[in-house]
């Protein structure tokens, strides 16, 4: 599958041409409508530069492309029913990662995200059970930390001390990243790739290095498990999942109200105990959110985690076995 560029700019075109074959994406020329024609309905993902003058039949899959962000290219792009104006040079890392997902479908995995209500809700935990369970079922899995203040989430599989790529050494990433680098460079355990914070190097990560680096994740494994804290703004593609991790509490539910929206498709988990003998049924209903699952707290765990080894049996791991064959599947 190919993408069609439609442009009689030749600057724009060979632009794109470069990005297509960085993404190792095929590309069609047209100089106007006309031309365009008959590649238009076979073309995966059409791509019309803003100096193109007249209409094209109204199909999915069209973006504009332009120069700057003004209001006659916006109005240009809702005349032609554009899902998105790509502004360049700054938005070439996206618009490389969507041609590649138009015309090379099923060469990405899938992303899900794991949010607790409150501190202490056990998402890290849940998050890097997940990505075990994933892993014994044979699936390639990238566990990423955002957390920038939780100490290092590689510490959870005892990889602290293990060189390899952290967040800080990302942190000055310009432009795209290549799958292969990606997996080579982070340190791993059980099966599972983990890229992390570094406790000894704080690091915020701006929002263009953080959308390189899950497009480079996704292209690169079958699952992304991403332990996202209540404060970071995670990109999202069609499919993705969320899962929100609730305690069953009144406290947990109360601030499960202000965690920020994530994708379409956000999963309720809650967690016991209930003090107030709070049903997860009624904490489902009261954050309209489809329950996927309950469990209880195990006694034995904080001890595994604080010996790096989250256990694969118990409550949670038959949990996360269930989601990621159920609701989680792709």
């Amino acid at each position: 599958m190919n993408a069609l560029v439609i442009s009689a700019n030749p600057g724009l075109v060979d632009e794109v041409r470069r990005l297509a074959a960085a993404a190792s994406v095929e590309v069609t020329v047209a100089r106007d409508a006309a031309e365009a024609r008959n590649a238009l309905q076979r073309a995966a993902l059409v791509l019309i530069g803003a100096d193109l003058p007249g209409r094209i039949p109204r199909r999915e899959g069209v973006i504009v492309l332009a120069r700057g962000a003004t209001v006659p290219v916006y109005r240009r792009a809702m005349e032609l029913g554009a899902e998105r104006v790509a502004v360049l040079p700054d938005e070439e890392a996206w618009l490389t990662e969507r041609m590649a997902r138009a015309c090379l479908p099923g060469a990405f995995g899938r992303q899900v995200s794991v949010t607790g209500a409150r501190g202490g809700a056990g998402a890290s935990v849940f998050a890097t059970t997940l990505a075990l369970m994933a892993a014994r079922a044979g699936a390639r899995v990238l566990l990423v930390d955002l957390d920038a203040g939780g100490g290092g989430l590689d510490a959870l599989l005892g990889l602290e001390g293990v060189p390899g790529t952290r967040w800080p050494d990302l942190a000055g990433l310009r432009g795209r990243l290549a799958p292969r680098a990606l997996e080579e460079a982070v340190p791993s355990a059980r099966g599972v790739g983990v890229l992390s914070h570094a406790h000894d190097r704080p690091c915020q990560v701006r929002h263009e290095v953080l959308s390189s680096v899950l497009a480079a994740a996704r292209g690169a494994y079958d699952l992304v498990v991403a332990d996202r804290p209540r404060d970071v703004e995670l990109p999202v593609e069609t499919g993705d999942r969320a899962v929100l991790l609730v305690p069953a509490e009144v406290r947990g539910v109360l601030a499960a109200r202000s965690v920020p929206a994530g994708p379409d498709e956000t999963l309720l988990v809650t967690r016991g105990p209930a003090p107030g003998r709070l049903a997860p049924r009624a904490v489902a209903e009261s954050l309209c959110l489809p329950l996927a699952g309950h469990y209880d707290f195990e006694r034995g765990v904080p001890a595994a985690v604080e010996r790096a080894a989250p256990p694969v049996r118990g409550r949670l791991a038959r949990l996360c076995a269930r989601l990621l064959d159920g609701p989680l599947a792709a």
